[in-house]
């Protein structure tokens, strides 16, 4: 069940995506901050070309881990990410570094994204994450008209694409089924027409006559 449902004895929408997120984040910022120690090789090349120090990378992680206590500071609490960030200097420290931390953070919750939409999927069905990836799907399309591209029913759009790759992981299943089953009734056929051995009398086995 999700940890987003409203609280016992709150007022407000029964359920809100931004419960589960205030919950779930922490835990992924810290594999982003954990990840920067070892990054992969285009981080590791992006640290190189613009000559990025451990130490740069240190006040980065405390910029934002400090930035991110004062969301919840109750005695002096700040209105929004830009104004806990300003507060904390994170916009003093460089932006190739700043674009490191956050390339990191961004490539964590992209994977824990996938693992958690695979989570509420299931093979052949209509996924239970389906709406918001329609969603999704569509912003996308509308960048690409904004760009001078096709850009048409973007929801509608989207959202029978998702269900058409499903009804065709269907029809894949079933036909792979169908082709298993038609090969075991042509075996059994097979077994069917073939004549039955002959069983010879106890006197001509006795003679050897066959």
């Amino acid at each position: 069940m999700s940890i987003g449902y409203r609280p016992k004895g709150e007022s407000g929408a029964l359920y809100h995506p931004e419960r589960d997120y205030a919950y779930i984040t922490p835990t992924l910022m810290r594999a982003a901050i954990e990840r920067l120690e070892s990054p992969n090789e285009e981080g590791a090349q992006w640290k190189k070309e613009h000559s990025i120090t451990d130490e740069e990378i240190v006040a980065v992680a405390e910029a934002l881990a400090r930035a991110q206590r004062d969301f919840i500071n109750a005695a002096d609490a700040v209105n929004s990410l830009e104004q806990a960030l300003n507060r904390r200097d994170f916009f003093e420290i460089r932006y190739p570094v700043r674009q490191f931390l956050f390339a990191t953070i961004g490539e964590v919750f992209c994977a824990a994204w996938f693992e958690a939409v695979r989570e509420v999927t299931k093979v052949n069905e209509d996924s239970a994450a389906a709406a918001g990836m329609a969603e999704f799907m569509a912003s996308v399309r509308s960048l690409v008209g904004a760009v001078g591209g096709p850009c048409a029913n973007n929801l509608a759009l989207a959202q029978l694409q998702l269900r058409n790759d499903v009804l065709q992981s269907r029809v894949k299943t079933l036909h792979a089924e169908y082709l298993l089953l038609h090969e075991k009734l042509n075996e059994a056929q097979k077994l069917a027409e073939k004549p039955a051995a002959r069983k010879a009398s106890w006197w001509a086995a006795l003679i050897g006559f066959k």
